[in-house]
């Protein structure tokens, strides 16, 4: 068993262009589309995520929750019935159902009007934040002492209508274009599902812009009458069926102006996305698709790394600066395989000891790939090359009036950051050096009427660190 995952290994290596190597972080641009660019994903807590908290990648991250909560398509405008087995203990902890937030931050989920009755969660149709909005709608449920329960709803209106594009006849060996009357959505196309003759089609069968399905050439091969399908979210299944006229085998793919005209949002437009890897996430990533664990996770991560346009390379943090300690990714991986001609090994570290030369180009912000194989929030560059800050907690000290700031990790990092603190800001002031104090590695900001009544933010800037902001509370 060692042999072989010491050969995967060194396959994994080569194939990746990471031979005997181990950089820090690889920087590099990918094409991504705006909205995914703009994508924010959150944590438990309902903080924003930016940087990887590790290069693990968890194997039953894709593995979806075990579903205890059952709905049919409810038409909209209609309550909406929820039903689960018999758990008594668990639906009399139930203290909230909500809609969560289309970004997934806790923090927003918005509450719906609901009751208990036999077994079921009925929710009301005039809740807020689902009265008139037709789709797919994710529902969580919350009971003390347990895990929250998700379980999507699915709000239907009537069929659109199919019509076929401008008149034309259908004709066997020719691309059909169809229009859905009365297909309204606002971000995403909410087309998921086209069938010919009960047939599932491919994404390759057919196209969808705004509301045109074009159903490619090649589908229908024999002239006569054909049933068509056509699902969409937020609204029921739209069926019609068509006669076909023979025709000549026509291979043109050619896009009506009509179609040419309409702008999908569902895919672009795109940009360059300045994008950083964990090496070592890259290097576990490629070791669990040798070994044949490629779940979803691991082909999100690989998919972008392999689309990348890698540009620069750098060691660990702690031994780089906005400065130095970046050097270009071709030199990199020239090196490398100029030793492999030399039947040598090159260390990350051998490279760095033959003096290479500086790579000069920065991007202005950058993404970090983070171990669920999704992008966190855009993070300016001085940041995202500076170390991490110890975990810092605020608490008001309601005698004096001082803020206090602590953490409880080891007071050797502390003291490095706090020996390294630049600024202490207020809301968007700057306190003056006298308005605060370090004593046995705790910050403490004194009384000076800086605070007003309710929340408080609190900016920490440290050199070498990145920017901490807390929030503190002060009373009436």
């Amino acid at each position: 068993m060692k042999k072989q995952v010491m050969a995967v290994f060194g396959v994994l290596l080569f194939n990746v262009s990471l031979v005997y190597a181990a950089p820090g972080e690889v920087f590099g641009y990918l094409r991504m589309s705006v909205f995914d660019y703009h994508t924010r994903y959150f944590d438990e807590a309902g903080n924003v995520r930016i940087y990887p908290k590790h290069a693990q990648i968890d194997l039953t991250a894709d593995q979806p929750e075990p579903q205890y909560l059952f709905v049919d398509d409810t038409p909209l405008g209609n309550d909406i019935v929820i039903s689960f087995a018999a758990d008594e203990v668990w639906s009399q902890a139930i203290y909230k159902v909500a809609k969560t937030e289309t970004l997934g931050n806790p923090a927003n989920e918005r509450e719906l009007i609901w009751q208990l009755q036999d077994n079921a969660i009925v929710i009301d149709a005039k809740s807020a934040a689902l009265e008139g909005f037709n789709g797919l709608h994710e529902i969580v449920v919350r009971a003390h002492s347990y895990k929250p329960r998700f379980v999507n709803v699915h709000l239907t209106k009537k069929a659109p209508k199919i019509f076929v594009s401008n008149g034309r006849q259908p004709t066997v060996g020719q691309d059909l274009t169809l229009k859905l009357k009365d297909l309204n959505y606002r971000f995403k196309n909410p087309v998921y599902e086209v069938a010919v003759d009960n047939q599932v089609l491919a994404d390759s069968d057919y196209r969808v812009v705004a509301n045109l399905v074009t159903i490619n050439d090649h589908v229908v091969t024999t002239p006569g009458v054909h049933f068509l399908q056509i699902k969409a979210w937020g609204y029921e299944t739209a069926k019609r069926a068509l006669k076909f006229a023979a025709g000549y085998n026509s291979t043109s793919s050619v896009i009506s102006e009509e179609e040419s005209d309409s702008n999908s949002l569902a895919t672009g437009p795109y940009m360059n996305a300045a994008v950083v890897f964990d090496f070592d996430l890259v290097g576990n990533a490629y070791i669990l698709q040798a070994l044949g664990y490629k779940t979803g996770v691991v082909a999100r991560i690989i998919d972008a790394w392999e689309n990348t346009e890698r540009t620069m390379v750098c060691g660990k943090k702690g031994n780089i600066n906005a400065t130095s300690g970046f050097y270009s990714w071709e030199d990199y991986t020239y090196a490398i395989m100029e030793a492999e001609v030399e039947g040598q090994h090159l260390t990350f570290d051998d490279f760095l000891q033959s003096n290479p030369v500086e790579y000069q180009g920065r991007p202005y912000q950058v993404k970090f790939m983070l171990a669920d194989g999704h992008f966190g929030e855009a993070v300016a560059f001085n940041q995202a090359i500076a170390q991490e800050a110890p975990k810092l907690e605020a608490s008001l000290n309601e005698s004096t009036g001082d803020v206090i700031i602590r953490t409880e990790q080891p007071s050797e990092k502390i003291q490095v950051w706090l020996n390294n603190l630049e600024r202490v800001k207020v809301a968007a002031t700057e306190l003056w050096p006298n308005e605060y104090t370090i004593e046995d590695n705790v910050l403490i900001i004194t009384d000076s009427g800086r605070f007003m009544s309710g929340k408080n933010r609190i900016a920490l800037v440290a050199k070498g660190f990145r920017d901490v902001t807390l929030e503190v509370w002060k009373g009436e």
